[in-house]
């Protein structure tokens, strides 16, 4: 992770730490039993509802999460593409992928690669909107597992509660142990709480923020890439990239390529046209 990211959280779990320091006794805030129900079950819950893929592949998204191959900004897009139409027109389209191989950038590379191999205007704009289609489900489904996590850590916490109180009631006899045991009861919904608040919606947010700025990215080199389709030099290129907004609110070339777009930037559910089901 970025060191920003890992500050937020050190300075967050210090406050909280020293909050229950200041409150008393450390040790009455640990109850094993309470944390492994809350995370057991979360786990639990996740693995039933989702694939394996699904998870894995969201494991690999956190472990590389704001520490990953860095988003090409709107202006960097814009010089990138006026370079590669004057290569284009210098060269030909065949030089277009080693340029491209040079950014990192794997949906660049896959459209020039498509420009190289002479696919038609139109196929290489589905090619490439299909490819953004199985992006946005595969970030879609890994969003899905985080917010299922940040309910089902509370939930959990509250059926650990549940438990305390039915063993308490046991002991109703003994004052002393009706209030030891509702104390314990309660740590676990305190567990489930934190759990989901600080670390499980925190984490579907920044991937979130994440994937909209792929997003934006995937949908300026498509249309740089169709600039480049069409023949167009680079001046035009640029004038069609900043027209769109740098992806500020711009104009789309398409309806049904319009509203993926902005579903998927809206952090909702791309809608899917008839013509590009998958």
């Amino acid at each position: 992770m970025k060191a920003q990211n890992l500050v937020s959280l050190a300075v967050a779990l210090a406050v909280i730490l020293l909050a229950l320091l200041l409150g008393g006794d450390f040790t009455m805030f640990i109850n094993p039993a309470g944390l492994l129900l809350v995370v057991g079950g979360t786990l639990a819950g996740v693995f039933l509802a989702f694939p394996l893929e699904t998870l894995i592949g969201l494991w690999d998204q956190l472990k590389s999460l704001g520490g990953g191959r860095r988003v090409l900004q709107g202006d960097k897009l814009v010089r990138i593409f006026v370079a590669l139409a004057r290569l284009q027109r210098a060269q030909g389209s065949v030089a277009l992928e080693a340029a491209a191989a040079k950014t990192g950038n794997v949906f660049l590379q896959m459209g020039t690669r498509l420009l190289a191999d002479q696919v038609p205007r139109q196929e290489i704009r589905e090619r490439l909107e299909q490819e953004f289609e199985f992006f946005a489900s595969r970030r879609e489904a890994q969003r899905a597992v985080l917010g299922l996590m940040g309910r089902l850590a509370p939930a959990f916490g509250l059926a650990g509660t549940m438990i305390g109180l039915i063993r308490m009631l046991h002991t109703v006899s003994d004052p002393g142990a009706v209030s030891e045991g509702m104390s314990v009861a309660l740590l676990t919904t305190f567990y489930g709480i934190m759990l989901a608040n600080l670390i499980v919606l925190p984490l579907e947010r920044k991937l979130g923020e994440i994937t909209r700025a792929e997003a934006v990215e995937m949908t300026l080199i498509i249309e740089g890439i169709l600039g480049l389709a069409a023949g167009e030099n680079g001046a035009a290129i640029e004038a069609r990239l900043r027209s769109f907004g740098l992806a500020q609110g711009g104009h789309t070339p398409s309806r049904t390529w319009a509203d993926r777009y902005r579903g998927l930037v809206a952090g909702m559910r791309p809608a899917r046209s008839g013509g590009h089901e998958h």
